[in-house]
């Protein structure tokens, strides 16, 4: 069984990873971990997840010595000013459940790879993985006059615009396909409500064809799920920085 620490543990991720995580046989929740300050530390996991166990939430991530991989879905910034260096000094497995990171924190975070299993993705999601892959496929076949336009939805709350699935749909296509100018590729971001996500990807070309493609998730159960599996997966892995292609090839 892998031994999880949850780190931002209260945040909508942190705790939808813990109630799927209730439900499982292959994982447990060793460590439930907020910031500083946060109004949960102190209390227990059965305050703040329905059906949790009585699991204290506390606010140090070297307390927790007995865990075989971390997911951290606090922010970029969190990330990089309070988690980087104590990660560093534990050398344990990291999934990094985040996103907006800079250019600077991405070298680092590769860095921190050089000494640990560092999982980065900006989605967690299978279906959109195999999403992407279908993109990709049909990115290579498309004319040079093709225009392409991302519209990415999320909820209100969501800070980095565009979206870390976004950029990493862009990167992609422009992976896929060399010809394919990166400024014909625009992104567009809304926000609004309890969105939980939708990313849809136009294709439209100078002789009045247009093709779409569109992933919708309903709940946030996809990523959650999607994160222990990768966790899992992470915690027996060699040094190294992974993303979904390793973990669905």
């Amino acid at each position: 069984m892998v031994r999880l620490a949850v780190v931002g543990c209260t945040g909508k991720l942190g705790s939808a990873i813990m109630k799927n995580a209730l439900h499982r046989e292959d994982v447990e929740i060793r460590y439930a971990i907020a910031r500083r300050g946060n109004s949960f530390v102190g209390q227990r996991i059965s305050e703040l997840v329905e059906g949790g166990f009585d699991l204290p939430i506390i606010d140090d991530i070297e307390s927790a010595k007995d865990c075989d991989v971390f997911i951290d879905c606090t922010n970029a910034e969190t990330f990089m000013k309070d988690g980087y260096f104590k990660y560093e000094r534990m050398g344990k497995a990291i999934v990094i459940a985040t996103t907006g990171f800079s250019c600077e924190a991405i070298e680092n975070i590769g860095r921190l790879a050089a000494a640990m299993p560092v999982f980065l993705s900006g989605n967690f999601s299978v279906a959109l993985h195999d999403f992407t892959e279908v993109l990709k496929a049909y990115g290579k076949r498309i004319s040079p006059d093709t225009d392409i336009q991302i519209i990415e939805y999320h909820h209100n709350q969501k800070k980095d615009a565009p979206s870390g699935t976004a950029l990493m749909i862009k990167e992609a296509l422009l992976a896929a396909n060399k010809r394919i100018d990166g400024e014909k590729v625009r992104i567009s971001s809304i926000r609004g409500g309890n969105i939980f996500g939708e990313h849809e990807v136009i294709f439209a070309n100078s002789r009045d064809e247009v093709v779409t493609f569109r992933h919708r998730v309903s709940s946030r159960e996809a990523f959650a799920d999607g994160a222990i599996k990768v966790a899992a997966w992470t915690a027996g892995q060699a040094k190294g920085l992974y993303n979904m292609d390793d973990f669905c090839e």
